[in-house]
This record gives structure tokens, sequence and C-alpha cells, in this order.
């Protein structure tokens, strides 16, 4: 839910491209004041210029790699950057190993986890008390479709996103009563750099993966991808600016907003199966008390 002050306070993480980036620089056109972060700034000064030369913009370092301590004490300058504290947080920063489950190794797999979760969870566990005292607040939780639904070679991707959503459910039940609105956004398919070469490590299929299973199908598919993705960034960032600040009232009371109608379509079909299995079992399910 929107505070009642003229401006909102954002921070955002995962600033330097993509998602991020549009949301940074869309949230600077409405006036609103926007806190990007990345964890080098000094390697995009280009950016940091363009966002800092708006007295609504700011710039600072954050890894959420870090440790809880650390991250508290980033998130509680930030905190001071601008009047009022900040309004909303949007947790942006992830990234992706695509791979066969069975070829993806324990440490890729766990640095994966490490940004995508517990980077995240440390930013929630940072900002709650600040909004938790004020009173008023908004999470917003960058997820995606894949983590809905699971597609091969991106299951690990997936399971990072599946934990998000889980933890942004629990947010939501645990801080309602407190004027803390959790926002999830499944996105789709957008035009940005997540699929350019070298940005999304790939774990090449082993032999019992390769063409043409599944897995190189889906690789395949991925790269060629590239370039393509029909969701536009920008309208993805009025979206969610929307949906915050109450510009949008039918997504005012929303937990879920799917973006993109690739998100739409994959998540739907996802729901249909699930409950297509559950009543398909609802006999068996209910077969399974103990009898009196």
């Amino acid at each position: 839910m929107a505070n009642a002050k003229n401006k909102l306070t954002w921070l955002v993480t995962g600033s330097s491209n993509g998602i991020g980036l549009a949301l940074v620089r869309y949230i600077l056109s409405t006036g609103d004041n926007v806190i990007a972060t990345s964890r080098r700034p000094h390697k995009t000064p280009d950016l940091v210029q363009e966002i800092t030369s708006h007295a609504n913009g700011e710039w600072i370092a954050l890894d959420i790699s870090l440790s809880q301590g650390r991250v508290n004490a980033v998130i509680g300058n930030a905190d001071t950057l601008f009047e009022g504290g900040i309004d909303v947080v949007v947790n942006n920063a992830a990234f992706a190993v695509a791979g066969a489950i069975e070829d993806v190794s324990e440490e890729d797999a766990k640095a994966e986890f490490e940004t995508n979760v517990w980077g995240t969870l440390r930013v929630c566990k940072a900002v709650l008390p600040l909004m938790r005292g004020r009173g008023s607040g908004n999470i917003v939780q960058i997820s995606s479709v894949l983590g809905l639904t699971v597609f091969p070679a991106l299951g690990i991707y997936s399971a990072s996103k599946f934990a998000l959503e889980a933890i942004s459910e629990a947010i939501s039940q645990e801080t309602a009563s407190f004027g803390i609105r959790t926002l999830i956004v499944n996105l789709g398919s957008f035009r940005t750099n997540f699929l350019a070469a070298g940005t999304m490590p790939v774990v090449q299929p082993s032999k019992p993966y390769r063409s043409p299973h599944a897995v190189a199908a889906s690789l395949q598919a991925e790269n060629n991808k590239h370039g393509k993705q029909i969701g536009d960034p920008e309208k993805a960032a009025k979206i969610i600016h929307d949906a915050v600040s109450g510009n949008d009232p039918s997504l005012a009371n929303v937990l879920r907003l799917p973006i993109g109608v690739d998100s739409w379509a994959a998540g739907t079909d996802h729901l249909d199966q699930v409950r297509s299995d559950f009543d398909a079992c609802k006999d068996v399910a209910h077969s399974a008390n103990i009898t009196e």
C-alpha cells in the first residue's frame, strides 16, 4: 500500500541492467525518489551519472551476498537519503545457471540460491523493521513465471524462485497487519540482456541430455529467444509502478502480478495441471483418514 506522502521513495536492487534499470528510469520520470543499487557502481559510471544527475535519484553500492549485518548497515544508510525513508523495496537482483539438474554442480546451485534467495531475504530482513516502525511499506519481489512452473534445464533457477515465492507469501501473511504490502511479480520473457551470451552461465548437457533430449531443446530455445523476447521492459516498469503507487486500482490488492502474455499462459497452464491432479486424487486424499 502506498503511504500518504506525495512522493514514494524506492530502493531497487540489481539496477545496472534489464528490468531493474528500466524501473529506475521510470520511477525517476514519475517524480518519485529512487535509490538504485548494484554491487559495483564504479563499473557503470555513465549510468550512475545519469541517475544521480536528478535531484530524486541516488545510486549506492549494495552486495546482497554480504553478511546480514553489512546489508543492514547499507539499507540503514539508504533509509536516510530521502525524507521519510524507504517506502518501496524492489528485490530484483538475481541470476540463473542453466543445465540439467544432474549436471549442475552443487557449488553453482548454492551460488544461485545465495543471491536469489538468501540475498533477497537479507534485504527484506533489513528493511522490514524500518517499515514496521513507520506502519507502512511495500516489498516487491521480482519473481518469474519460473516461480510457478518449471522448464527443463532451468530447474535450479525455478527452485530458487519457488523458494522466493514461499518466503514472500509468508512475509505477506506475517506483516500485512503492520501496513506492509508484499507484491510478487511473475515476469515472462522481456527484451533484456538476461539471456545474452556470458550473462546466463550454461552447463553443457552430459551425454544422456544431449539433443534430442528436452534439456538440450530447452537450452537451444532459450538461446534462440535472446533479442526476440516479446516483453517490453519499459511497459513492465510502468505496470509495477502503477501496482504499487495505486495508479491502477485493479492491482491494489493482488499478491501475484503476472506480466507478459507468456507468463500468464504458462502460469495458468500450470494451475490447470495442478487442479487436474488434485481433482483426480480427491477420493484418494479423503480416504487416508483414521477410521474411528
